[in-house]
């Protein structure tokens, strides 16, 4: 959850002499710094005693600049604590990846980057209802806590009610996680039709069909935190971003496993974080066993699932037909899922072993892994 340390309104001053303080504060005049955040609670005192608001200065008429959103991790903290990992609101015309070069380049700051956009893998329904003939039942045994970080949850749907956890909006910062697209309502019941112990945490980052990192990595901070044992995502980026990675092995190191969609755009270019060592990457199939048309492929995806016209709920009761890798990636969490209820074992070769002694490789000019076999596919 995103901690709100204090808005400022307009630049901000350090207490602290020290060039290196001055350096930042000045960028942080340059570019009309007027809020920080920080994922952290432990951290606000630090950022208190480093963040002055200097009134004198504040321009109450420049509400018509645009505003931007820098995330800034600052020097000197174990980056797998997540600790010291700031959003800056800035109000400038500047080009943001420009503003996050130059204070990269300020000793106080390991990195900084712009609030990346994610890509959310929304296929088109194809069809728009289906009666409500699937009954899931209860878990089985020990339940594992899958997050389902995406556009929320219909947490009252028959097929999901009962198999979820109260969850977290971090759009609003509240644990109304309704979903009016679909997406995650739609994932969420997928895992569950392939579980029998899967328990479903929604986390909610995004409306429509785009969200931001900040809200991604604030989520997996807290599926993590809150004892979740796997993470899915349906949902990445075409470009690394640092801090992502550093969320990625902040859950890794708390041996939470991330399963990621591979991705929507028919490329073998890597696509984070599925693309990651760490991270399991899933492609999608047609019926066939061909590669789904629009899914990406290439030597760093892990494994392959049937990803066509998958029948799953939707909001409202109902129930729909999707296509795509977002539809794939939850098997994967399923099967995980059912595989930690039982064992003893909770490495992450051990899980990927598991996963590769069910599935086998799939042949042909795409290169998608291995299949993931499903009971009745």
């Amino acid at each position: 959850m995103l901690v709100g340390v204090f808005c400022l309104l307009g630049a901000v001053v350090f207490f602290s002499l020290d060039k290196s303080a001055d350096e930042l504060a000045q960028l942080n005049l340059k570019y009309g710094l007027v809020a920080v955040e920080s994922l952290d609670e432990s951290v606000a005192p630090r950022v208190a005693n480093l963040f002055a608001p200097d009134f004198l200065r504040a321009n109450l008429l420049d509400s018509d600049t645009p505003q931007k959103e820098l995330i800034v991790k600052l020097a000197g903290k174990d980056s797998k604590n997540l600790a010291d990992v700031l959003i800056l609101d800035l109000r400038t015309d500047a080009d943001i990846a420009q503003v996050a070069a130059e204070y990269s380049n300020s000793e106080m700051v390991e990195f900084a980057e712009p609030n990346f956009e994610l890509s959310t893998e929304l296929s088109p329904v194809t069809i728009a209802e289906l009666p409500a003939e699937l009954e899931i039942s209860a878990p089985a045994g020990e339940s594992v806590l899958v997050a389902v970080l995406d556009s929320g949850v219909d947490v009252a749907h028959p097929a999901i009610v009962g198999r979820v956890v109260i969850g977290r909006n971090f759009l609003d910062d509240s644990t109304d996680v309704s979903d009016a697209e679909g997406h995650g309502t739609h994932i969420a019941g997928i895992i569950l039709a392939n579980s029998d112990s899967a328990e479903i945490l929604p986390l909610k980052i995004f409306d429509g069909s785009s969200g931001k990192i900040r809200e991604l990595v604030a989520a997996i901070k807290f599926a993590t935190d809150r004892s979740a044992r796997i993470i899915n995502l349906g949902l990445g980026l075409k470009k690394e971003s640092q801090i992502l990675r550093e969320a990625i092995e902040y859950a890794r190191a708390k041996d939470v496993f991330v399963v990621a969609a591979a991705g929507n755009y028919r490329s073998d270019s890597e696509y984070f974080p599925a693309a990651w060592s760490n991270v399991f990457a899933v492609s999608a199939l047609r019926k066939n066993g061909a590669k789904l048309f629009l899914s990406n492929f290439g030597e760093w995806v892990d494994f392959s699932v049937v990803a066509q016209d998958v029948r799953a709920p939707m909001p409202g009761g109902g129930y729909s037909l999707r296509t795509g890798t977002s539809q794939a990636s939850p098997v994967v969490s399923a099967k995980i899922a059912d595989f930690l209820s039982t064992s003893n074992l909770t490495d992450f070769v051990a899980v990927e072993n598991f996963l590769l002694e069910n599935s086998e490789p799939i042949s042909g000019k795409y290169l998608l892994g291995r299949q993931i076999f499903v009971g009745g596919e």
